[in-house]
């Protein structure tokens, strides 16, 4: 595997910081030496924590990354990512955290020069009246860490209450850009996060929360991708996903003044896998900006429809032209009410994230 690993775990809500902090605290990534893998040092650095002074777990923690982006030449990226666990403050928000994105760094007073607009990400629906879920119920955990992102899915365990909880993705860190544009670095950190409460407004913003209004398109990254900079170095501006894909079912598509709705049902037993190729179809999942265009995609993510798939099924992709013949993609049925699907040709669209390599 080389450049990435694999992490599949049972946590606690309350305990998934020092579980994040356990699973990107190793010295190198694992390598297959057999078939020619180099060992690759893990570049994630611990930058600082925050104990709840009741029970001793970390409420509060932030990591540095460092990119590496580019084929030929490579050029690095340094940057920050906080967590905070919302129930250490308030008991009933207790399968949720936000992740902010931070830069430039200052040594001199220990600050940031740049804060995001602080993302919230959950694993529940926590205002659900009749669940006995709390800030200590099991959360599942699949994550696919290396140096340029991390791509996590949270799940609040079902057993506790099948109407609650939620498979939720999270995503930070570098995106893949083109090989037009790989001087892409500086302002190459993309985060979004699932969530079922409803994001702001960015009035609602400039009014409650100033210090995080960036204008009109300010991103809150549920929703849209929340992208450092523009190309013109414009912070914290809203993109947004595109892949291939079939029109969404009828009631999700575009209703035409003459044709009327546009989506397309989907046969229940059919579509998938292809009765011409006996595959699933799976798409990039790119990222533009509505004025600067295409810039890259996800790295290592895919898109795949929502029909005759399961949550956590793997799928095998032959590759060629690379080392490894085969990629396996784990599945994951993302269905948080705000998610970054929702502003997408196909909000019918579930997610794989790359799990390992084959040779």
């Amino acid at each position: 595997m080389a450049d990435f690993k694999y992490v599949e775990t049972i946590t606690k809500s309350q305990d998934l910081l020092n579980t994040i902090k356990e699973i990107l605290t190793f010295t190198s990534y694992p390598f297959d030496a057999m078939h020619g893998e180099t060992e690759v040092a893990n570049t994630w650095i611990i930058k600082e924590e925050i104990t709840d002074v009741a029970t001793g777990k970390i409420k509060e923690l932030t990591v540095q990354g460092k990119t590496a982006i580019g084929s030929t030449t490579v050029r690095n990226k340094d940057f920050y990512v906080r967590f905070k666990l919302n129930g250490f403050s308030d008991v009933s928000k207790h399968s949720s955290m936000t992740v902010q994105l931070l830069d430039e760094f200052n040594p001199t007073n220990n600050s940031y020069g740049v804060n995001g607009y602080p993302v919230l990400y959950e694993w529940a629906q926590e205002n659900y009246s009749n669940s006995d879920r709390d800030f200590n119920s099991p959360v599942y955990l699949y994550a696919t860490i290396s140096n340029n992102r991390i791509a996590m899915v949270l799940v609040a365990d079902p057993a506790i209450n099948f109407n609650d909880y939620r498979k939720s993705f999270l995503y930070i860190g570098a995106i893949q850009p083109f090989k037009f544009n790989e001087d892409d670095v500086d302002g190459n950190i993309l985060l979004t996060a699932g969530a079922y409460r409803k994001e702001p407004s960015y009035t609602e913003i400039a009014i409650n929360n100033p210090d995080y209004y960036f204008g009109e398109f300010t991103a809150t990254g549920n929703n849209n991708f929340q992208m450092l900079k523009t190309k013109t170095g414009i912070l914290f501006q809203k993109h947004y996903p595109a892949f291939i894909t079939q029109a969404p079912p009828p009631g999700s598509a575009y209703v035409d003044s003459q044709v009327g709705d546009t989506g397309v049902k989907l046969e229940s037993q059919g579509f998938q896998a292809s009765r011409w190729t006996g595959k699933y179809h799976m798409s990039p999942i790119y990222v533009y900006h509505p004025y600067e265009g295409y810039r890259g995609q996800l790295d290592g993510c895919v898109a795949v429809t929502k029909h005759n798939i399961l949550h956590l099924d793997e799928l095998v992709v032959d590759v060629e032209g690379k080392p490894w013949t085969q990629e396996v993609y784990r599945f994951y049925d993302i269905n948080t009410e705000q998610c970054f699907t929702k502003h997408s040709a196909n909000i019918n669209m579930g997610l794989a994230v790359l799990k390992e390599v084959r040779y």
